[in-house]
């Protein structure tokens, strides 16, 4: 078979992908991707590939995946969309090739319920709240009338009643694998059993990186062998990898951990050692939490801090009974697998206690995730190059990473050396819209600087005249939830004096998902959102025309990881500021901008507030690496432009 060939025929005008999809047209830029796709297949090579808005890209891998049959596992950043791509586009390709290939989608086991967490659940009895109580009866009901047994099921529950579903599901910590009473009917293993059956497995990043974590120490594997891997949405691959390849206790883990160890004790039934230390722990833990909230003066918003050991003494009591345990129930530790799988979880407490005084300097950060209600411990890698380096170096497989923003300018350097790719094939192409004349960069002329107390309320005026001519229909994007919420109350005031009646929406009044329903239902809205609306948003047609983004999204220096790797390269004589902070900039200012222009038809202005944009020369790294949008700082040609949309 001539691969070019046939990817040609089957994306032709008159092909079979035409005959199954609304509205199919031929885009030459799909094609070619989908040549490189399956040149990187045949020569089991590494393939970055950057596809433009609209280019179809998920299309142009799948079709190469399923035309050499090739045992698969495509991993995506989202649930939303592994679940479109399950239920809509791998149905539409395995239709137009008419291939009978077996399709399987696998989600982390926090998704599914686990019969003996529902079974202890039961017996203990500790929901305080009646609500809490019908949502736990529920899953039951589910339980025994499920096939996969995944949570989303009970729709009502979706994103709430966080206590219930942690009490119904299991975690890598509290299963007890082989053991299990229920072991014949567990969901999980179902759900790993077709997924090893199937030839494509559809999973998401984090499940994937979990995997590659327990085959690092020794553990089975939960996804299949595997002759390819492809990762979309593939800029966040860095991100997830730091965070699976580094070790983390967070005060959850120890007060499951409790109440866990109390349903063993409570099994044994004869009379223990003296439990009093267990209740010694938990306000260990309650005032560790404490002495660091004070320490780094945290309140209800979660606030992310580097720690050295100069921390340490507000954990002393908590690492002390920790250490005491093992010694404590040493003649019951083997009495059940309760019992058992509490002393591997007391085990990796301590190990983890023991690293964290370690590794205060070198390749890894300590730091913590902390408000009034919770906190987690951290130690993450700073490069995870070397890490990953060692799954490329495996010949019989390949790997295809696409998303729309990998590169900074033409370059792909700082995706390809975060994650430890050598000797790749590169593939890029821009998007088939055509954006000169459907879009336009509007940068303000007046504005001060984003470190200036007056940045937000002058943000907000000029943004007003945009936003009563484009009448709504806009995504107010900041760099901070606090940017948000000052400028939430500057934009009701604005709202309040305005001749048009106008919806707004903020992040955090509701859930995303209802957020955006709202928005493309209701007239004139404006949405005011932070960074999780900045990707995997998609809105199309007339409903959005604006997007207005605060300021260049430079990473919070003093975040822990960002600080760490800043520090790390300035030892290294490297500039962090060139080499790190600006391409990380740009590719989030990518994302942004990647919210406007959804489909060939959408039209709108994209409104970047920060002057550093025109005024500063890495300013001009970024604007280039923005999709050719009309540029302008005349407010009268951008409020026409709108007009006529």
């Amino acid at each position: 078979m001539d691969t070019a060939e046939e990817i040609s025929r089957i994306f032709g005008e008159t092909g079979p992908l035409s005959k199954v999809i609304p509205d199919y047209r031929l885009r030459q830029s799909q094609v070619d991707f989908a040549k490189a796709v399956g040149n990187a297949i045949v020569s089991k090579d590494i393939l970055v590939s950057e596809a433009g808005t609209g280019t179809g890209k998920t299309y142009a891998y799948l079709v190469p995946a399923f035309l050499f049959g090739k045992k698969t596992i495509i991993s995506t950043g989202t649930k939303t969309l592994q679940d479109q791509l399950f239920e809509k586009d791998i149905k539409e390709v395995r239709k137009a090739l008419a291939i009978p290939i077996t399709v399987a989608k696998l989600k982390g086991r926090a998704n599914y319920l686990c019969h003996y967490q529902i079974e202890k659940t039961a017996k203990e009895r500790t929901f305080s709240k009646l609500r809490d109580v019908e949502v736990f009866r529920e899953y039951e009901r589910l339980l025994e009338v499920s096939e996969t047994g995944d949570i989303s099921e009970v729709v009502s529950t979706e994103g709430e009643y966080s206590e219930v579903t942690s009490r119904v599901t299991s975690t890598r910590e509290n299963c007890l694998g082989a053991d299990c009473p229920h072991i014949a009917k567990c969901f999980v293993l179902k759900a790993r059993k077709r997924a090893l059956e199937a030839e494509v497995v559809v999973v998401n990043h984090h499940l994937l990186f979990a995997d590659l974590v327990l085959k690092e120490d020794g553990f089975g594997e939960l996804l299949p062998d595997c002759d390819v891997v492809i990762l979309d949405e593939a800029h966040q691959v860095p991100d997830v990898a730091t965070n699976f390849f580094g070790e983390s206790v967070s005060s959850n883990q120890i007060f499951d951990f409790i109440r866990d160890l109390r349903y063993a004790i409570f099994l044994i039934g004869t009379e223990l050692p003296e439990t009093n230390i267990l209740a010694a722990l938990e306000r260990a833990m309650l005032d560790a939490r404490l002495s660091l909230v004070s320490r780094y003066n945290v309140g209800d918003a979660i606030k992310n801090v580097s720690i050295d050991e100069s921390a340490l003494p507000d954990m002393g009591e908590l690492i002390s009974i920790l250490t005491k345990l093992k010694d404590h129930f040493q003649d019951y530790w083997s009495e059940n697998v309760e019992m058992q799988n509490c002393a591997e979880r007391l085990l990796g407490f301590n190990s983890f206690f023991s690293a964290l005084k370690e590794q205060s300097i070198g390749e890894h950060i300590c730091w913590i995730e902390l408000n009034q209600r919770y906190l987690k411990l951290n130690i993450s890698p700073l490069n995870v190059s070397s890490k990953l380096k060692k799954y490329f170096q495996i010949k019989q497989r390949s790997w295809i990473f696409t998303s729309a923003t990998l590169s900074v300018g033409e370059d792909f350097s700082f995706f390809t050396d975060q994650i430890g790719a050598e000797d790749v094939s590169l593939f890029s192409c821009e998007s088939p819209f055509d954006y000169e004349n459907n879009s336009m960069l509007y940068v303000p002329t007046g504005m001060p600087l984003p470190a200036d107390r007056s940045f937000i309320s002058t943000m907000v005026e000029k943004a007003f005249p945009l936003i009563e001519a484009s009448k709504g229909r806009c995504f107010m994007l900041f760099t901070s939830l606090s940017a948000m919420r000052e400028a939430q109350a500057l934009v009701k005031v604005a709202i309040e004096k305005s001749e048009v009646e106008f919806s707004l929406l903020v992040q955090g009044d509701t859930s995303k998902y209802e957020l955006l329903k709202k928005f493309k239902n209701e007239p004139n809205a404006i949405l005011l959102g932070s960074y999780s609306f900045w990707e995997g948003v998609d809105v199309r047609g007339s409903g959005l025309v604006l997007v207005l983004i605060d300021k260049l999204p430079f990473a919070v220096p003093d975040d822990p990881i960002v600080a760490g790797k800043i520090n790390s390269m300035k030892r290294l004589g490297l500039n962090p500021f060139m080499s790190y902070q600006v391409p990380e900039a740009i590719l989030a200012l990518k994302q942004g901008a990647g919210r406007l222009i959804r489909d060939e038809s959408d039209r709108g202005v994209l409104v970047i507030f920060d002057p550093r944009l025109i005024e500063k020369p890495y300013g001009k790294v970024m604007w280039k690496s923005l999709p050719k949008m009309k540029r302008t700082q005349d407010l009268s040609e951008v409020i026409r432009f709108l007009s006529k949309i």
